[in-house]
């Protein structure tokens, strides 16, 4: 598991994106984990250690809420996978969701990776390098 203080605290990359927010509110109601920002686009990321997979929907769901009218973006959940909750099965859960929101938002892109592969020995995977695209699971 990444605690929610050095999770926040890591430097995420995409290429041509900035830190935006990390934890901070960025609607009433919603403060994403980690949020990197390129003009109205972004990408929001959310560590979950939980096994509920109704945190899962939620969390993607606020992120469809944002992310509509002029804004839009990718959802990445890093997760600790459990018996009961592995990367793959999260993604293919949330396939239906995702479809359900697509003509109310601009999300378009969710991905699950686990989190021992997105931090090893502190050193972070780019959002948009080869390894992230190959080791996550999309939506």
């Amino acid at each position: 598991m990444i605690p929610d203080a050095i999770f926040k605290k890591l430097q995420h990359s995409f290429a041509g994106f900035q830190p935006y927010l990390n934890g901070q509110a960025i609607e009433p109601g919603y403060k994403p984990d980690f949020v990197l920002k390129k003009n109205d686009e972004y990408i929001i990321l959310e560590s979950e250690n939980s096994s509920s997979r109704k945190t899962y929907v939620g969390g993607m769901i606020k992120a469809a809420h944002f992310l509509t009218n002029e804004k839009k973006g990718k959802l990445v959940f890093i997760i600790v996978p459990k018996k009961n909750t592995k990367s793959e099965t999260i993604a293919k859960h949330l396939q239906k969701y995702l479809v359900w929101l697509s003509d109310k938002t601009n999300l378009k892109d969710v991905y699950v990776i686990d989190a021992n592969t997105y931090l090893t020995d502190r050193a972070l995977l780019a959002l948009d390098c080869d390894d992230f695209y190959a080791k996550s699971f999309k939506v």
